[in-house]
């Protein structure tokens, strides 16, 4: 069964050029798994991705939550975090 982390939220500034993850130890377990899982499957030399969804987008990897600071700035949440892991033959084909 997979667990809720209490903390990951991701934001951007509202330019796109800044994100921010806001996260406590659940959330940095949940992530690193996820990122282990992409290991695995790049060591196997297979290409993988993985989605990390707020419940909003019908997930629960992801919390939405963000400082009052970053509300004043009218920040965005971040509802899906994808992320790619490509074999370096793949990188290298579609010069990433």
């Amino acid at each position: 069964m997979h667990e809720k982390p209490k903390l990951l939220s991701v934001i951007t500034e509202p330019s796109g050029d800044i994100v921010k993850i806001h996260t406590d130890l659940s959330g940095l377990i949940k992530l690193r798994a996820t990122i282990d899982g992409l290991i695995s499957s790049i060591e196997k030399g297979e290409c993988d991705h993985a989605h990390l969804r707020s419940e909003d987008w019908a997930g629960f990897e992801l919390t939405t939550s963000m400082l009052d600071s970053d509300k004043s700035k009218s920040s965005n949440q971040v509802h899906n975090l994808e992320i790619m892991a490509w074999t370096t033959e793949w990188k290298n084909k579609h010069q990433l």
